[in-house]
């Protein structure tokens, strides 16, 4: 028998139920009147209106009039009425029956489409409010897909979205596969359309009623603006993505063609002197020409080397090699290794003694240390002190880089760790690339760094690293 057959017997099926239960309960009863045997069928016509709505309580009361007609009125076992007032109280009971039935059966169905209502709503809500905050929108719109296939009479759903490769099914397991969509509602966002969800019947004969393909279509209209909401979030993320990848190309191009030409000439001119066979150098001109070379090659390598850690950084790929190390004796090996930068300031050293050992990456901080040091000699006039201090500070050991140069606003001093952002003076020396690495390896390490004013004038760059991990 077909799905659509039983739901039509259904009503007729329940009636017949309820009406004999309520004759074989009043039949069984010691002698029963009519007046009983009426309240026994008022009670059928409920419970069949409650269970299985208007038409099982409607059919329901008819048999119910007819019973107690038959059984319980005299002359008994015939649809003849003896008495006029008999022939009343059955009209009584039938207008009876039939208005409770059918209040009972409105007031369950209002009642039922109530908190299908409510049960749709959270629903809409949950999954909207899942698309917004991130979740991928495969996920959700499966979510959603099973939530059809279980609250209407469909056998499959599938959404079809701009958003998603595949299309996203839900099936109930069974339901036969049909062919072709009973239905096929669009997921329309600001006049466009952005996705399908496609119904499939679950029995030939299951449709959606008006009010069931309504509530799908608020559905589908408020997911398409959820969805239109991601894909205009996602665009947005790709022009910012594609602005800073300009400004960064654009910055980087001007690092290279200033930071990268300035020591390549410097060399090519000091090679060029040196290998000309006419020109006539004292000992002390080409320790000074060689010497030149080794600086600006020097300065070359750092340039490379600070590119190469960016890009590092932003693959993903600074990640801290760490073992205990004692923070002062790093410093100690830069400030050695920088004497020929650092010979026309003042280094004064200041480290606490018993400073604990460090979880460090020691190359990293030691790279952390020489591009301080390197922007303090930078933006210091020459004579000027440089002050380098390590102390114990709660559960890290803080490291302090002062000089003496003009200073940094302290509206700027966040920006300053912005990679190619550079001083506004003397800001055509350097990439503008130290801080921001600076801040990536202290942070990849647990730590944090940020910018203070010196006494007296100049900056004080600061940084923390965590004594435990």
């Amino acid at each position: 028998m077909a799905g659509g057959d039983r739901g039509a017997l259904r009503p007729a099926l329940t009636a017949v139920a309820f009406a004999g239960s309520a004759t074989l309960v009043a039949t069984l009863l010691d002698e029963t009147s009519t007046e009983i045997a009426a309240l026994v069928y008022v009670l059928a016509v409920t419970g069949a209106s409650a269970l299985s709505g208007l038409a099982a309580g409607l059919a329901t009361s008819i048999l119910s009039f007819l019973a107690l007609n038959f059984f319980f009125t005299e002359p008994l076992h015939t649809l003849n009425v003896a008495k006029p007032e008999d022939l009343t109280a059955l009209a009584a009971f039938l207008v009876v029956s039939l208005i409770v039935g059918t209040l009972l059966s409105t007031a369950v169905s209002q009642r039922t489409r109530a908190e299908r209502r409510e049960r749709e709503a959270l629903l809409l809500q949950r999954f909207g409010t899942r698309l917004l905050s991130g979740e991928a929108p495969a996920d959700v719109l499966g979510s959603f897909a099973r939530a059809v296939t279980d609250l209407f009479p469909v056998g499959r759903c599938e959404i079809r979205t701009e958003l998603t490769d595949e299309p996203v099914v839900s099936q109930r397991g069974d339901t036969p596969q049909a062919e072709n969509p009973s239905e096929v509602i669009p997921m329309v966002a600001r006049g466009n359309e952005i996705g399908q969800i496609l119904l499939f019947e679950a029995t030939p004969h299951a449709r959606l009623t008006d009010e069931e393909r309504s509530v799908v279509q608020t559905f589908a209209g408020q997911m398409g603006l959820a969805l239109e909401g991601i894909r205009l979030g996602a665009e947005a993320s790709k022009a910012r993505l594609e602005a800073e990848t300009n400004r960064l190309r654009a910055a980087l191009f001007s690092a290279v063609t200033h930071d990268l030409r300035t020591p390549l000439a410097s060399i090519t001119a000091s090679v060029t002197s040196l290998q000309d066979a006419d020109a006539s150098f004292t000992a002390g001109d080409r320790s000074d020409l060689l010497e030149t070379i080794h600086q600006e090659a020097d300065r070359l390598n750092r340039l490379v080397g600070n590119l190469l850690d960016l890009s590092r950084i932003r693959a993903g790929a600074l990640v801290p090699s760490r073992t205990p190390a004692a923070v002062d004796e790093v410093i100690e090996g830069v400030v050695a290794r920088l004497q020929p930068l650092l010979v026309r300031h003042e280094i004064r050293l200041m480290l606490r003694d018993n400073l604990p050992d460090v979880p460090i990456d020691v190359m990293q901080i030691d790279q952390v240390v020489t591009n301080l040091l390197e922007n303090a000699v930078k933006f210091s006039p020459p004579g000027t002190p440089i002050r380098v201090s390590a102390g114990r500070w709660q559960d890290a050991v803080e490291v302090r880089v002062s000089d003496r140069g003009p200073g940094i606003p302290q509206d700027e001093r966040d920006r300053m760790f912005e990679p190619f952002v550079r001083g506004d003076r003397n800001a055509s020396e350097g990439a503008g690339l130290g801080l921001s690495i600076g801040r990536a390896i202290v942070e990849s390490h647990g730590g944090r760094i940020w910018i203070e004013g010196t006494p007296g004038g100049g900056t004080t760059v600061v940084f923390q690293l965590p004594v435990r991990v």
